[in-house]
């Protein structure tokens, strides 16, 4: 659908699609080697593991999230383009992202 004007994130101007077309395949081209940055975080006393810097698109990270949850047994959420997923499932969740086509990179202290 081309459009001249959205707020929509995933709206792109160059190409005027929701959602981008020429980004779309751009993605699908650089999927296989893009690189996930892993961080854990430790709040009110509990491990949190991050993901950040994913560059894709919402309705993707949802799935992503989906599958880690699924995967983990555990509860996460998307806050701020970033994928927060409740316990230390750091080796599960690498695992789950290799297996996916991802590289991760393991990212703080």
């Amino acid at each position: 659908m081309e459009l001249s004007y959205s707020t929509d994130p995933d709206w792109c101007a160059k190409c005027k699609h929701l959602p981008c077309i020429c980004k779309n395949k751009a993605r699908a081209a650089t999927a296989a080697s893009k690189v996930v940055k892993m961080r854990r975080e430790v709040r009110r006393g509990k491990a949190t593991i991050v993901l950040f810097e994913l560059g894709m698109a919402p309705a993707q990270q949802k799935e992503l999230l989906q599958a880690i949850q699924k995967s983990c047994g555990a509860g996460g959420a998307i806050k701020d383009g970033n994928i927060e997923v409740q316990g230390d499932h750091r080796e599960r969740i690498e695992a789950l992202l290799a297996e996916k086509g991802f590289k991760v990179r393991r990212a703080g202290g």
